[in-house]
């Protein structure tokens, strides 16, 4: 069976130091891509900004927005058996990110 897991935090930039999004490590969804793995399964994991090591022998996709993780999603979707959705997205973007850092206000 082909699996695909989402794993890890999306980021949503407001300019180009600044972001939003949320403290997941991502350690479900690699846990979940392990256990996959050990039962002899194919995995694509579609991974945000993690900083645990990958799952040894997954297939690697990495994404940072929540549009990205979309695509990616919906790309790898049409080729697997089973869905697995940990990745934790971000609630919020802004409406237009700021082409340069903004001051302190």
């Amino acid at each position: 069976m082909r699996f695909v897991v989402t794993a890890g935090p999306t980021r949503e930039a407001i300019d180009p130091v600044r972001f939003i999004s949320n403290r997941s490590s991502g350690k479900m969804g690699y846990a979940i891509a392990e256990a996959a793995l050990a039962s002899g399964h194919k995995v694509e994991l579609i991974t945000g900004p993690a900083s645990i090591p990958a799952p040894r022998g997954a297939e690697i996709v990495s994404v940072t927005t929540s549009d990205e993780l979309d695509d990616a999603v919906h790309r790898a979707v049409r080729k697997c058996d089973v869905l697995v959705m940990c990745a934790a997205v971000s609630d919020y973007k802004p409406a237009a990110r700021s082409g340069r850092k903004m001051k302190k206000r």
